[in-house]
């Protein structure tokens, strides 16, 4: 369905001006005239003012309301704590405003469900559901879209990292990235995985949870820090996806590993080289910084594509609630939270 188109430049302010808004800036910078960043707002009104000064951007805000009454915009952008999301999503859809919102939605199945039966036909929301916006995922789904693989047997997918564990300064690295994710009662699953298994979907269609296990392994660390999750596709075809971010020996941040079996031929992306195994092979590779820009763009790009034309988004809710949905059978499956 064509929704009502926004005329460029499309107004836009920032929620949240952490670690990840830098990404999110950047990307929008890349739009050119398309767009005006007007604002950004954050209760640390010092890391606004910071943001702001690296972007270019004339105000800023600690107050959500304030910044909502007193700029006339036409997008936000949500790249706040997840505990904030609702809030921020809600009062934006009572101002008519078009909403970019991080990933999770909520917390929870039960809030998102709960927050769009709310926001529904108010606003244009989009989940900010990045990781199937990297180049390799988006070249991998044109070979399996194209028929080079043939039906899908088997994929499976990996994050292994040390993140979680002390460095040698006795920092652990991606607590230094984003402090919030050490007290996260949900954290392996719901704040890492959720991105694979949401590329899972992306490239396979719907998938079942069979079974799961998880463990937290670090008393210092709230949530769970490993996880494996068994899935099926339409077909009956199993997937996997598995993670920690406590793996000895590893490095702090790690490229994903992805190996999907064909009836045809066979794809690997491994050590940020993607590989097509058969009678045609073709072998790419890719730079795994830039690749981590490349999301950001890449859904951003896409979020004011679908404003200016009035199309669908791709990661609308009600695809996301479905990634949301895995995250929560896999957290039952688990035995976490039963």
């Amino acid at each position: 369905m064509v929704q009502a188109r926004r005329i460029p430049p499309i107004k836009v302010a920032l929620a949240g001006a952490g670690m990840i808004s830098w990404y999110h800036l950047t990307a929008w910078r890349k739009l050119g005239e398309r767009v005006a960043l007007v604002a950004v707002c954050d209760p640390d009104v010092g890391h606004a003012r910071r943001r702001a000064e690296e972007f270019g951007i004339a105000r800023v805000h600690a107050d959500r309301d304030a910044m909502l009454e007193s700029e006339r915009i036409d997008a936000l952008d949500v790249a706040s704590p997840r505990e904030t999301h609702a809030s921020w999503v809600e009062a934006a859809a009572e101002r008519g405003i078009d909403v970019l919102c991080q990933k999770p939605l909520t917390p929870t199945l039960a809030e998102a469900q709960e927050l769009m039966r709310r926001v529904d036909a108010k606003t244009r929301l989009m989940v900010h559901e990045n990781w199937r916006f990297r180049p390799w995922y988006r070249e991998l789904r044109g070979w399996i879209a194209a028929g080079a693989l043939g039906d899908i047997i088997l994929a499976r997918m990996a994050m292994v990292s040390s993140g979680f564990l002390p460095d040698p300064t006795g920092r652990r690295p991606s607590f230094v990235r984003q402090p919030f994710m050490q007290h996260e009662r949900r954290l392996m699953i719901s704040e890492v995985l959720i991105h694979h298994l949401d590329v899972m979907r992306f490239l396979f269609g719907e998938l079942r949870v069979i079974a799961a296990r998880a463990a937290r392994t670090l008393p210092e660390v709230l949530g769970e820090t490993v996880a494996s999750i068994f899935l099926e596709t339409a077909s009956g075809a199993p997937v996997e996806v598995a993670g920690t971010m406590a793996a000895a020996g590893y490095p702090p941040r790690v490229p994903d590993r992805i190996e999907v079996v064909g009836a045809k031929a066979s794809a690997i992306f491994e050590g940020n080289v993607l590989r097509l195994l058969g009678p045609s092979p073709r072998e790419i590779t890719y730079d795994s910084d830039q690749g981590y820009q490349a999301s950001f763009d890449g859904a951003i790009a896409h979020f004011v594509e679908c404003l200016e034309s009035g199309s669908p988004f791709e990661t609308a809710p009600t695809d996301n609630l479905e990634t949301l949905r895995l995250v929560e059978h896999a957290y039952w499956a688990a035995g976490l939270e039963r």
